[in-house]
């Protein structure tokens, strides 16, 4: 511009002073500066908002938790402080969400590995949660998304009680059935009332199946009320045939005897009973330890068992045949597989007919062998035979509501003592023809398992 002005002087259409042209020359210096300035200014601000920009762009993908990359700037840069602060949350906030997407895992694998229902409902009466074993237990297909709980649990006991822990917010407790196929399922069902910050709460419901422990404990109740039955009706015989006699029946010889001999019956009743109260206590404890395994004769030890019996089958009436072949060996217990045979041979002889017949027989499996039990008694109903391994049940005779002696303990011996040989237990039964029970044995019994 000062050049400018210089050549129009020079072309001398004006004469300038001195003063004019230092005017002219400073005015066009300070434009020319400012111009610079302005330049400088919108490249410097330029460069800050891209940066900016850039910041604020990492700091969105940070909130909606996505990987960012890094932002790398130059250590003299006005922004490069905040630049590596953003950095660093960006970092600490990944490493965050990478801990508790861990521990989120951790969690839903052991909820989903529980042997425990767990339900989640939260305050809308809605689920939220429902792992593998309420599944299970519940038999439903349950939705993932949030759905009113009810569409799930049909039990009405069980929707009562978790409806209690709503209006009384406090925690409740109860044994309930579920009706399932292919059998019912007994859980302790805890509902727990879990309160939450602001006024928000869940309910939790705990379901766990005591089906088993329920079972034995069943078991256990009704072996004590049959047991006492059971030993109380011979008691009360001998104790009123005794009364009786010394009440001056023992004068009359008639009377002496008839009553002894009722006592005597009574009394072999109780020793009967006695044993096999024994017997099943003693199978149930062997069990639960090591039992000696041999080699044994099974054809002489089903011989040995049989001989025992020969007054039951002189009195019945009953032949038993022993078709074991000789010299068969075999690797089991030898006092409980004794105790099987002379059990169910037992069984065959008093649930036969006079005239009738048992027999005993042996085949061999690839890895496995079998002892046979046939009679051609009474035999059993179709609805009747899944009780014969029932503690203390007992078969009727033909006569309808007619019971044949026996304690009803000697099937369950069986049941309880094939189970500790690392057996399995088959009955084929049609009645006025006879029952077959079929032992299957494994050739090779570990001695030191605890079957």
């Amino acid at each position: 511009m000062a050049f400018l002005v210089l050549k129009a002087v020079q072309k001398g259409q004006h004469s300038f002073s001195a003063n004019e042209i230092n005017y002219v020359l400073l005015f066009a210096i300070t434009i020319f500066v400012t111009s610079i300035e302005v330049v400088v200014y919108y490249s410097n601000l330029r460069q800050s908002q891209l940066r900016q920009d850039a910041l604020n762009e990492k700091l969105q993908e940070v909130l909606k938790g996505k990987k960012a990359s890094q932002i790398v700037l130059p250590k003299d840069d006005p922004f490069y402080e905040l630049t590596m602060t953003v950095n660093k949350i960006e970092s600490h906030d990944r490493h965050q969400i990478h801990n508790l997407t861990n521990q989120g895992n951790e969690l839903k694998a052991i909820v989903n590995n529980l042997p425990v229902g767990i339900l989640v409902i939260n305050r809308h009466r809605e689920v939220q949660l429902a792992n593998p074993a309420t599944v299970d237990l519940l038999q439903l297909q349950i939705k993932t998304d949030p759905h009113p709980y009810k569409m799930d649990i049909k039990q009405a006991d069980l929707q009562d009680l978790i409806e209690r822990t709503f209006e009384t917010k406090k925690d409740q407790h109860q044994t309930i059935h579920l009706k399932r196929e292919p059998s019912e399922k007994v859980v302790e069902a805890m509902v727990v009332y879990n309160k939450q910050v602001h006024h928000r709460f869940e309910v939790v419901v705990l379901l766990y199946d005591i089906t088993e422990a329920w079972t034995v404990e069943q078991m256990q109740l009704n072996f004590v009320s049959n047991a006492s039955h059971e030993l109380r009706t011979p008691i009360t015989a001998i104790s009123g045939f005794a009364e009786t006699l010394m009440n001056g029946a023992k004068n009359d010889p008639d009377k002496l005897d008839e009553f002894l001999k009722i006592i005597q019956k009574e009394s072999r009743k109780l020793v009967h009973l006695s044993e096999d109260i024994l017997s099943i206590s003693q199978t149930q404890w062997d069990g639960q330890r090591s039992l000696e395994v041999e080699e044994c004769d099974l054809a002489t030890l089903g011989q040995e068992e049989i001989d025992v019996l020969h007054r039951g089958m002189r009195l019945h009436q009953v032949q038993v045949s022993n078709q074991i072949p000789k010299g068969t060996k075999v690797q089991t217990n030898k006092e409980q597989l004794g105790q099987i045979i002379k059990n169910l041979v037992a069984n065959g002889i008093r649930y036969n007919r006079p005239q009738g017949n048992v027999t005993l027989s042996y085949t061999e499996k690839k890895n496995r062998w079998e002892l046979i039990v046939q009679d051609n008694g009474i035999g059993i109903a179709p609805e009747n035979q899944h009780k014969v391994f029932e503690r203390f049940y007992r078969v009727t005779a033909d006569k309808p509501g007619e019971m044949i002696s026996g304690t009803g303990l000697g099937l369950p011996i069986v049941a309880e003592s094939v189970k500790n040989l690392g057996g399995e237990i088959h009955l084929n039964s049609e009645p006025g023809k006879g029952s077959q029970f079929i032992l299957s044995f494994p050739k090779v019994l570990q001695p030191h398992t605890e079957l």
